[in-house]
């Protein structure tokens, strides 16, 4: 038999790096070339593209200071982080970018302000941020050092006015007063460890150096805590409600305007790759979530009047309001849902549609070596007519057609349908077409033409690092683990007389080994419609 392999181009394992992007690390010259020739533009993305471009057009292109927020709403695996990524080149002038054939129109709508305006833009990769201050605010400091070396830095940070009040504080003193009193309590470094150089005591030299940048990062901490600790307690308060040292989030976005706005900047745009995946980790910290939130409207809402256009892009995967629902209940819930339910309205929509999903896959994934391999691909896709209209129908998904279908092969629809709403569950990096490719290069040595790759098999590759948002989904996929593992593999191994850890070393044409296969897949199936028993081809499983 003819096997996959020959026909498209199955690597022998999957790379790292495969299919994901982030946006955050920038792009080298030769990974732009690279992501611009496997983008695939199909005409509902062009439309998003030109929506997009006009929305940043309405924000900029005046002489206002406008601030306006946009979600980037998409499914596991429609391409945010990419669609981000071409945006940027576009926003940016880039050639290569302007010259995609199926962008043209949306290009030559927009090019004339485009031509006349110098835009900042800062890529952000949320997770793992402390706060909303730390992610965006300390993330446009990262990205300025980068780009202007020598740029002063933007004055995010609470330090930076405590160091300036304890000058003037100084001043009126005089040095023998300020000094004796921040060196009250801090004698030597055996009372108190962790202060540096300076254990025994600041003086000019040594406080000076701090203020004029010339201290180590050991010593500035060192000189906040003795300010902090004698002359200044009100900022003890002031630093743990500010996030870390940050000033609040509203002030600290004026500050980036204007500090935008004095290297020559006419717009900020802010790329805000995973915002939602980072709050919905947070969840169960309640009191993190309902700051953070209330913090994020201020995207669109300003108390103080901006130096330049803000516009911010905030990937989306799934309504947060979802996640609140898994997590939260009674008065609880209806709280955090109407704060929600107030920062969506005031967040324009871009859709990136689940369709796209099968024409990228055929373009990158499944493309034939040649024309030959096209036909024969082509010549057995059409023998899936022949079986069962019921077992067609339910492979077809109510979603997906014959078209649709012929794209994916030797994948379904209902593979893809359920392979979005298993990852919509966890908190995932990787994209759908790095997880399809993972299941071709299992099936590399094995998969044959005719065949389509089971939905069953998609638990392996799902369950391999679960990491579900919720406490009582990782309850699930941890019982459906246990379940097989304990019990139902030991079932399978009485009823074929097989130990499941043989299996490798048995060769792929076995009729035990593959009867055992089968009766597993099965289970596997029946394992994952328990998990998101919502999915159109699970209902009604028995």
């Amino acid at each position: 038999m003819t096997l996959m392999k020959d026909l498209i181009d199955i690597p022998e394992k999957v790379q790292r790096g495969d299919f994901v992007l982030n946006l955050s690390s920038g792009l080298a010259p030769e990974a732009i070339d690279q992501t611009l020739r496997d983008y695939v533009v199909t005409p509902q993305l062009a439309k998003s593209f030109e929506d997009a471009l006009s929305f940043v057009k309405s924000t900029v292109d005046s002489n206002q200071s406008r601030q306006k927020g946009a979600y980037l709403h998409g499914s596991f695996g429609s391409g945010k982080s990419h669609f981000m990524a071409v945006l940027n080149l576009l926003l940016q002038g880039n050639s290569q970018a302007r010259g995609i054939p199926e962008l043209a129109p949306a290009v030559a709508k927009n090019d004339g302000w485009l031509q006349g305006k110098n835009i900042l833009l800062v890529p952000y990769h949320m997770i793992g941020a402390a706060s909303i201050e730390s992610g965006v605010l300390g993330g446009y400091a990262k990205h300025i050092k980068k780009l202007h070396p020598d740029a002063p830095v933007p004055g995010f940070y609470m330090s930076d006015r405590l160091f300036a009040d304890a000058v003037k504080q100084r001043r009126l003193l005089g040095d023998d007063a300020f000094f004796k009193a921040i060196n009250e309590g801090n004698t030597s470094a055996a009372d108190d460890d962790g202060w540096g150089d300076v254990a025994c005591g600041w003086d000019a030299v040594s406080f000076e150096a701090v203020i004029n940048g010339q201290a180590s990062d050991e010593d500035k901490t060192s000189l906040v805590g003795a300010l902090v600790g004698t002359l200044f307690g009100a900022f003890a308060d002031l630093a743990n409600t500010q996030s870390g040292g940050y000033i609040t989030f509203d002030e600290g976005l004026r500050v980036m305007t204007q500090h935008a706005k004095s290297l020559g900047y006419d717009a900020v745009i802010l790329f805000l790759d995973e915002l939602i995946l980072w709050l919905a980790s947070r969840l169960s910290d309640q009191q993190f979530i309902s700051t953070e939130i209330q913090k994020v409207v201020k995207l669109v809402e300003a108390s103080e009047t901006r130096a330049l256009p803000l516009v911010s892009f905030i990937a989306r995967q799934r309504d947060l309001r979802e996640f609140v629902g898994d997590q939260y209940t009674g008065a609880e819930q209806e709280v955090l849902s109407d704060s929600l339910k107030y920062w969506d309205g005031r967040f324009h929509t871009i859709t990136l549609e689940d369709r796209n999903l099968p024409v990228i896959a055929e373009k990158r994934l499944l493309r034939p070596v040649d024309e030959s391999a096209k036909s024969q691909i082509a010549q057995a896709f059409s023998t899936t007519d022949r079986i069962r209209e019921e077992a067609y129908n339910i492979l077809l998904t109510n979603q997906g057609d014959k078209e649709m279908f012929r794209a994916l092969y030797p994948f379904s629809p209902a593979l893809v349908q359920a392979l979005v709403a298993l990852s919509s569950a966890l908190q995932r990096e990787r994209t759908a077409l790095k997880v399809m490719l993972m299941l071709l290069v299992s099936q590399r040595n094995t998969l044959e033409l005719g065949n389509v790759i089971p939905v069953g098999d998609l638990y392996d590759v799902i369950a391999s690092e679960a990491e579900p948002f919720s406490e009582a989904m990782r309850m699930h996929f941890d019982n459906a683990k246990n379940l097989f593992e304990r019990k139902l593999i030991p079932l399978l191994e009485s009823e074929h007389q097989i130990n499941f850890s043989d299996l490798g070393g048995m060769p792929d044409s076995e009729p035990r080994k593959r009867a055992f296969q089968n009766d597993m897949r099965l289970i596997k199936t029946l394992l994952l419609s328990a998990l998101v028993p919502e999915v159109e081809c699970f209902k009604n499983l028995t």
